[in-house]
Formats: C-alpha cells, sequence, structure tokens
C-alpha cells in the first residue's frame, strides 16, 4: 500500500480525487489533504507520504513553490494542471507523471501503474530538479530513458537526432551516442522551437551545430560531427527562413 496526500485548493477536486483512487486505485491510500502550500508543507512533515498528488496552480503559492520549499524530496509525484502549458512542458522534458483537470480515470490508474512501478529504482530527486531546473529557463535538460537507468543530458549538448521506427539515436557533441526506445515525433514534439528543427522525416537537428548547408539537390546539411543530413524539399523554405531570422543570412 503507497501511502499518499492530496494537495489540492478546490474541495470538489480533492474529493473527486480521493474518491476515484479509492475505487480504482486499491493500492493507494490517502492518508491527508491539504489547500495550499503552506499547510501541504506541514502535512507533508508530519505524515512522510510516499505519493503526492500535487496540484500546480493554488492562490497562496503554486506546487513548485511547495518543492522548492523542501529541503529533500522522498515521494513520488504526480502533478495536476488544468491548462498551463509551459508547465506541461517542463514536466515532460523531466519526465514527470501529470494528470489534467478533470481527471480521467484510465489515465489515474497509468499514472499511478508507473508510479508503483518505478518506486524501487527510480531517481526521483535528480528528476524533480531537472523539472525546476528547466522551469527556471536555464540550460534546460531532457530526460532519456534507458533499460536500467534515466540518463539526464544538457539540450545544448544534443547534435541531432535521427529516427528509427520506434527508436530514436542520439548524437552529442562529445562524440557518444544513446538509443532510445521512443519516436522520433515525441522529441520533435519536445525540442523544436528550442534551438532544434525536424529538416527531415527521420532527422531532427540542433541548429547551432550546422556547418555547412549546400542547396543542391534538394539540400544538405553538414553538422558539427560532420554528418551530411538531407533536408526534404518540403521543409528546405521554412529551414532557410529560420536561418535568415536566427543569423542574418540571405
Amino acid at each position: 500500500m503507497v501511502k499518499a496526500i492530496i494537495v489540492e485548493d478546490e474541495a470538489n477536486n480533492r474529493e473527486n480525487l480521493r474518491l476515484a483512487l479509492a475505487s480504482y486505485c486499491p493500492e493507494v491510500e490517502v492518508i491527508g489533504e491539504a489547500d495550499s502550500a503552506l499547510t501541504a508543507l506541514d502535512l507533508i512533515r508530519n505524515t512522510s507520504p510516499e505519493l503526492v498528488f500535487l496540484d500546480i496552480a493554488m492562490p497562496l503559492g503554486s506546487g513548485f513553490d511547495l518543492l522548492e520549499s523542501l529541503p529533500e524530496i522522498r515521494f513520488d509525484i504526480i502533478f495536476v494542471t488544468a491548462y498551463d502549458q509551459y508547465a506541461l512542458r517542463a514536466i515532460k522534458f523531466a519526465a514527470v507523471d501529470y494528470l489534467l483537470k478533470p481527471i480521467n480515470v484510465l489515465e489515474l490508474k497509468k499514472a499511478v501503474g508507473r508510479v508503483l512501478v518505478k518506486r524501487e529504482n527510480t531517481k526521483e530527486n535528480e528528476r524533480l530538479a531537472v523539472l525546476l531546473h528547466n522551469l527556471q529557463k536555464q540550460d534546460q535538460k531532457i530526460a532519456l530513458p534507458q533499460s536500467d537507468h534515466i540518463a539526464f543530458v544538457p539540450v545544448n549538448s544534443i547534435i541531432r537526432c535521427r529516427g528509427d521506427r520506434n527508436y530514436t539515436h542520439f548524437y552529442f557533441k562529445d562524440g557518444t551516442t544513446l538509443l532510445v526506445s521512443r519516436t522520433l515525433k515525441e522529441f520533435t514534439d519536445l525540442l523544436e522551437g528550442n534551438q532544434f528543427y525536424r529538416v527531415h522525416q527521420s532527422h531532427l537537428v540542433n541548429l547551432d551545430c550546422i556547418r555547412k548547408y549546400s542547396k543542391r539537390d534538394g539540400g544538405t546539411l553538414i553538422t558539427t560531427d560532420n554528418e551530411k543530413i538531407p533536408v526534404a524539399r518540403a521543409r528546405k523554405d521554412q529551414l532557410l527562413a529560420i536561418c535568415r531570422e536566427r543569423w542574418g543570412m540571405s
């Protein structure tokens, strides 16, 4: 049994989540509730929960404010949010679980299931440090799951990504590579617009790692690791427009 608390400023939302957990997630025992970040801080100190369902937007301090006030995080977290797109992006970068309001029972069961699976070996403190780091808009990191661990790498260390069906190959500035069991589209959704551009169905490139662009045969990029990357004809004009905007090229 996983001991959990609910941190949510609206009483009806707390009740709905509590009832859903009782009905569909019997592995979770709700041992307390808080209606603000301040009361949640005392509740966490007094109950030492293993799992916290944490609302992001609350009147007297956000869920992130609560996390930053804790000297150490010893519990798993499932964030609950209504619409904060920036927070969602940061959460996805850090591979932390979240639920959208109104809560969908199937998504709740999936999120709880993931927490139960990873409780024994997850590095939640490091995962949340990545999240808070990303929210502060510093040099961002991204979580890349491997078979027996999660690699947290700076986004700006990535030269390029190559899609291969349900896998993505990452190529880094230090010459190392990683293979991740996720599609290139998933990483395009996260990285594109953040100094990355998908120049081809199979290639996502860090724009700062382009060494040369050849206009022949539709277009080819040479990246800083001396790899030739084809540019799809349909993406050529937008790539050139992005380059003109970034570097003032003609």
